[in-house]
């Protein structure tokens, strides 16, 4: 009998250490995030001007801009507005557009394209004047020529589709919490 008490106070000393390590790893491992939104607390409002396109893509600007537009107002943290009532504005350029073969099927035909829309995007601080963030960011969608059950089958979707991927990453790198 001695010896299962011995066990049982050896499992509980385990299952104590265990449980502490796990809380502490869980502390530890989220420490470096907030709770806070990354947007400044004075900025409500957002001005989202067409985007240049640098590409030879026509109309991705205006497109892209429409999504990042929906996005913003799906989210409904910051209000869009004309650049002269904003306090803030989202700038930018599309850098790069890509739609190379993915896979090809077995008598050597492209089966699957991948749609890359790179912008090189800024968000500027109109009160203080000052940049809050700047960067390239990616979208990009797979498209099948021969289009299965679920899949994109034109360029034109995995646009749409690219567009709501980076407009996505804009807003959540703007307006939420990290």
């Amino acid at each position: 009998m001695k010896r299962s008490k011995r066990q049982h106070r050896l499992q509980y000393v385990c299952l104590l250490v265990t449980a502490v390590t796990l809380i502490l790893t869980v502390l530890t491992g989220c420490s470096h995030y907030g709770f806070s939104a990354s947007v400044r607390t004075h900025i409500s409002s957002v001005a989202i001007p067409v985007l240049e396109n640098e590409t030879v893509e026509f109309a991705v600007d205006q497109g892209l801009t429409d999504a990042l537009i929906e996005e913003f107002s799906d989210d409904s943290s910051l209000r869009i507005v004309g650049e002269d009532e904003a306090e803030s504005i989202l700038r930018g350029t599309i850098v790069r557009y890509s739609r190379p073969v993915l896979s090809y099927d077995a008598g050597g035909n492209p089966r699957e394209y991948k749609v890359s829309i790179v912008a090189k995007l800024s968000y500027e601080d109109l009160t203080t004047g000052t940049i809050v963030w700047e960067d390239e960011i990616t979208g990009w969608a797979v498209y099948s020529a021969t289009g299965g059950e679920g899949e994109l089958t034109t360029e034109e979707e995995a646009q749409e589709r690219a567009f709501e991927k980076l407009a996505q990453d804009v807003v959540s790198r703007t307006v939420q919490a990290w």
